[in-house]
């Protein structure tokens, strides 16, 4: 495959995200593909002794456009969760609420273990019922399916 994507935009390429092989670890990388005019490799390293086989139609590599001009100019900022009294609320409630949950669970609490888990991120929820729901939350992307290579070169 030779990839081309507009200025700015480039492909991370990387392991398929969830899926493992044993003895084998994939190395990650960002590609210019808005200016490469050929493919680039999809590199894996072994961390064991043996062979490794990837079966037919397997995926071995997970493309994702990024800006990648963007990623460079993103600056982390440490601070301390004090500085934001909101969010510090919001966390020390998620705590307790957290740890009083997982005691329930180790003590085999039934409405507990029929839960089996919170689900706040993934409901886009805040533990104290309060707050707006995080605009434009998603718990599962649905990305398009990468077509079959036409026929020719």
């Amino acid at each position: 495959w030779l990839f081309r994507t507009p200025p700015g935009w480039a492909m991370r390429a990387s392991g398929s995200p969830n899926r493992f092989k044993h003895g084998l670890a994939p190395l990650e990388g960002l590609v210019e593909t808005d200016w490469l005019p050929y493919p680039f490799t999809m590199n894996w390293v072994f961390t064991a002794p043996g062979k490794v086989r990837f079966e037919k139609d397997e995926p071995f590599c997970f493309i994702q456009p990024v800006q990648h001009h963007k990623v460079e100019a993103f600056e982390p900022v440490g601070a301390p969760l004090s500085a934001d009294g909101d969010l510090a609320r919001q966390y020390a409630l998620w705590k307790e609420v957290r740890g009083d949950f997982n005691a329930r669970l180790a003590d085999g609490d039934p409405a507990a273990m029929k839960q089996a888990w919170q689900r706040y991120y993934f409901r886009g929820e805040f533990p104290d019922g309060a707050g707006v729901r995080p605009e434009g939350h998603v718990n599962k992307r649905r990305l398009s399916v990468l077509p079959d290579a036409p026929p020719g070169d």
